[in-house]
């Protein structure tokens, strides 16, 4: 029997001997909506402004301590989503200010800024790429926020007390930036992050979507599309091909789409080899000595997400670190593309993150990272899963395999 289930019994036990007491809350930060001046937006040709919205968790004490200065997490919401999915309650009733809230209360991670900038362009899928038609949104994160962030709250401005993490599209932002700036983040975790190679498995082939693709004339009538059939394909796939084809010339969608229809027939236009091009995946070795910088890089993935091409592509991104020899975590477990958010964010990541940040009292003369408080190279248990029966492992699982036996630790401070 798991371990849960005794201390649910225990629990119980407790309460029938002995009267309810109300339970303490934690010490409350605080949740502030700002807004960033956005140069790096400026000129793009899907007309998003050049001041985005932003939310920024302040930790409990901020106030109280005018002297103190903390590390930063940023915290990158999916594709068609805002920041405001991190401060209401959608995934499994989480909110940011409550896990963190939570988790400093009782010790098991240290107060930090948490800041969620936007990543909605006009189709809801900027990528968090610089792009000549959609606007240089990596740089609006790496710089025109960070700068803002750091010049508006008392944060500790070095990349070692800056850690980026994120979910879908957000992880595939904070895994790509910390990758062309380890100058900027310090540690990353790409949680179920999507394109990291791969699209294919996932590209519709529908003929009457691109039949359709070739009629939109604005990102207003995908988002309508969206509302009255609930099609989500329109807006990512203009999204992402501003992103990784973009033709400045060829409005009012202004990409070169992998397929058109021609004659009644769905034709390749060679586009997704470009596309692949531009993933981390095959930008990997070109930036070996920036990942060697990190203080701390993982990734994960669900043996049932709904997008095929994340499981393999986690998979394919951790074989070429470990070929490249760049430590990292990855992990594999129970669930889909969203439904266990509200156990992996506050019960491994956050706690993960925070023991690699520089605190602002944590700066030893190495600058190595604080060590993990469990025990070196002890498991999680929620990670200690059954694989399931042969006759339901999909291609997404790595036969006969624990799910708490596919991470790959970190070979510094992490194995033994």
């Amino acid at each position: 029997m798991r371990a849960t289930v005794v201390l649910f019994v225990a629990a119980i036990a407790a309460t029938s001997a002995a009267p309810l007491r109300a339970q303490p809350v934690p010490p409350q930060g605080r949740i502030v909506a700002d807004t960033v001046p956005a140069p790096s937006l400026a000129g793009n040709l899907l007309g998003d402004p050049t001041r985005q919205p932003a939310l920024v968790y302040l930790p409990p004490g901020y106030e109280e301590e005018p002297g103190r200065r903390y590390p930063t997490i940023y915290l990158l919401h999916g594709v068609l989503d805002s920041p405001s999915i991190w401060v209401e309650p959608v995934y499994q009733g989480m909110t940011i200010q409550a896990v963190m809230d939570s988790l400093i209360a009782v010790g098991e991670i240290r107060p930090a800024i948490v800041v969620m900038p936007s990543g909605h362009n006009a189709f809801g899928a900027s990528g968090y790429m610089n792009s000549p038609v959609a606007g240089r949104w990596g740089d609006f994160i790496a710089s025109d926020v960070v700068a803002h962030v750091d010049g508006t709250y008392r944060t500790v401005p070095r990349a070692g007390s800056r850690a980026i993490t994120g979910h879908s599209m957000g992880g595939f932002g904070a895994i790509r930036l910390a990758m062309l700036h380890p100058d900027v983040f310090g540690v990353a975790w790409g949680m179920n992050p999507c394109c990291l190679c791969c699209l294919a498995r996932d590209l519709p082939t529908d003929l009457e979507l691109w039949r359709r693709m070739g009629t939109y004339g604005s990102a207003a009538e995908m988002w309508e599309t969206l509302r009255e059939e609930g099609d989500i394909w329109p807006l990512i796939l203009a999204g992402f091909g501003t992103l990784l084809s973009p033709d400045v010339d060829e409005p009012p969608l202004y990409f070169e789409p992998p397929y058109r229809v021609e004659e009644g027939r769905l034709v390749g236009t060679g586009a997704l080899e470009g596309w692949a091009e531009k993933l981390p995946l095959a930008r990997a070795a070109e930036h070996v000595d920036a990942l060697h910088a990190l203080r701390g890089l993982a990734f994960d993935t669900a043996y049932g997400d709904e997008f095929a091409h994340i499981p393999v592509g986690t998979r394919a991104f951790s074989d070429t670190l470990e070929a490249l020899g760049v430590a990292h975590v990855y992990e594999m477990y129970e669930g889909d593309h969203r439904n266990r958010m509200s156990e992996r964010l506050p019960g491994r990541v956050l706690p993960w993150i925070d023991a690699r940040l520089v605190h602002g009292t944590s700066f030893g003369p190495t600058g190595a990272p604080r060590e993990p408080r469990r025990e070196r190279g002890a498991r999680l248990p929620f990670l200690i899963e059954p694989s399931p029966p042969d006759s339901v492992r999909g291609s997404n699982r790595p036969g006969g395999t624990i799910a708490g036996e596919t991470s790959r630790l970190e070979r510094e401070g992490m194995e033994g």
